[in-house]
């Protein structure tokens, strides 16, 4: 969902076999306080056997992976150049490096300049992702037109200009005065940027290649200008004695290992830390009166048993362990009820959103599971989910259980701007494992007999057996004008007892 005045983007797609991926881009404004809500519903057959006696809140919560990082800034190959741009990282590391060179090698310089290495990295493997996404989409579309030619021809030569930025910044940083710390970071850095370009510009050359039918001059020229970048980083690379190396006769595990070591080395510089609490106070005050009414209603038995019989008679004991017996099951039944119907003013927990620059707090973010029933469904859930329904009993042929996760994130952005002049977005990232779902699916194969009518004899085919799981999500922020505003995304997972096979988007 994109909208102009809108200050939250979702996303929401599969990741892998096992995992659909939402994710969140929330824009930051200047201003004291910023919310946003997420509501998403789940719709499980009955048939895979999931519901609240055997899927509990901290097994959904197991399945769940959570990243909030700050959005990779958005400066252009060409702007990154200029050395007039102040927040340009390139800029700034030269800079810095001047003072290192005057003998400035505190361990607070250091720092800034590690820090400006790895975004610069972030930043150059964003902006080759965007613009090989965006050329893509376009070729796609339309092939290529006067416009498109215009902007890969522009892109590239901004691009060549970069990397004779970047060339000279290698040369900088092996001056043997660079300390150690400095250049291990540039070197992880630099490995990091050349598997990027090679990684989108194979992608931007493979999409030139399969349109043969369609090459003229433009195309031909634009896909030997690209082989050439992908060969020139290939080749150094394999100068620099670098492991992320492609070798056609091997597994090539160690480049697949190699790359995702170098993307979590430089992506650090833009994540969050997230510390866990279990404290939420109307959760523990509702918990506290729970045990307070259990308390008290073993005590007045006590008390009144006492009163009738000795302390060391048969009956006074009896009724002492029955008091203890309810006073169990009163807590958990007050609990139980309370939770339920609170659910949406509580959560299961709350997380402290804090910034890894400053330690201090910018944000809290609290979430909660439940399952629920289907006539507890808010109006616009319930129509959105029976929206593919022919006729009025069509949901009795497809029996559901239905378990909701909420959570609600407050952001300080004024904090955030004034501590991070390139700090501009949020990413909220969550990817949900759906194994635990289908561990008692069927086999994903079904044996069934049909007719040939070709040969009049019935014969045994295999018929691929997948399962539906309907994934509503309700958003809730507020635009850039100040009004709230709320929308709605659902999408159909058709899985088997192997994971996920497809999604699908419903409208």
């Amino acid at each position: 969902m994109e909208d102009g005045k809108a200050t939250l983007k979702s996303k929401i797609r599969v990741h892998d076999r096992h995992r659909i991926e939402i994710k969140l881009d929330f824009d930051l404004d200047d201003v004291a306080k910023s919310s946003y809500s997420v509501e998403t519903y789940f719709f499980v057959p009955r048939s895979l056997n999931i519901g609240p006696h055997n899927y509990h809140k901290e097994q959904f919560y197991d399945s769940c992976q959570r990243y909030i990082r700050f959005s990779t800034p958005k400066i252009s190959l060409g702007r990154i150049c200029d050395a007039s741009l102040e927040y340009s990282p390139l800029t700034r590391i030269r800079s810095m490096m001047k003072a290192v060179q005057a003998g400035d090698n505190s361990t607070g310089m250091m720092e800034k300049i590690c820090y400006e290495i790895k975004l610069l990295g972030c930043i150059t493997r964003g902006e080759l992702r965007d613009n090989v996404k965006q050329f893509a989409e376009s070729y796609e579309a339309s092939g290529m037109t006067g416009i498109l030619e215009s902007a890969i021809d522009l892109f590239l030569s901004d691009l060549d200009r970069f990397r004779r930025n970047f060339d000279q910044l290698r040369t900088e940083m092996a001056a043997p005065l660079v300390p150690v710390k400095i250049r291990e970071t540039f070197a992880f850095c630099d490995e990091y940027i050349s598997l990027s370009l090679e990684e989108h510009m194979s992608g931007l050359a493979f999409m030139l290649q399969n349109r043969a039918d369609e090459k003229n001059k433009a195309v031909a020229a634009f896909h030997s200008r690209i082989v050439k970048i992908i060969q020139e980083e290939v080749s150094y690379r394999r100068e620099s004695s670098y492991p992320s190396v492609f070798d056609p006769g091997s597994a090539n595990e160690l480049l697949i290992y190699r790359r995702g070591i170098l993307k979590k080395f430089v992506s650090a510089v833009l994540f969050i830390r997230a510390e866990f609490s279990e404290w939420e106070a109307l959760t523990q005050i509702i918990f506290g009166f729970a045990a307070g009414v259990a308390m008290l209603f073993a005590s007045v038995i006590s008390v009144y048993y006492q009163n009738k019989y000795t302390t060391t008679s048969v009956p006074f004991v009896t009724a002492l362990v029955i008091s203890y017996i309810f006073k169990d099951r009163i807590k958990d039944w007050i609990k139980f009820s309370f939770s339920k119907k609170l659910a949406h003013w509580i959560s299961d927990r709350k997380i402290d959103v804090i910034d890894p620059d400053t330690f201090k707090s910018i944000g809290e973010l609290k979430e909660g599971f439940t399952f629920i029933k289907h006539e507890n469904l808010p109006p616009d859930v319930f129509r959105l989910r029976n929206a593919d329904y022919l006729t009025s009993v069509d949901s009795e042929g497809r029996p559901e259980r239905i378990f909701k996760y909420k959570k609600h994130i407050l952001l300080k952005p004024g904090a955030i701007i004034r501590n991070h002049d390139r700090r501009k977005g949020i990413n909220d990232i969550m990817r949900f494992n759906v194994a635990r779902l289908i561990q008692q699916a069927d086999d994903p194969l079904a044996v069934y007999n049909y007719l040939n009518e070709k040969t009049g004899l019935v014969e045994k085919t295999s018929c691929s057996r997948v399962y539906h799981i309907n994934v509503i999500v309700r958003y809730t922020y507020t635009d850039r004008d100040g009004e709230e505003q709320e929308y709605f995304e659902r999408r159909r997972i058709v899985l088997n007892k192997n994971g996920i096979v497809r999604m699908e988007e419903v409208r």
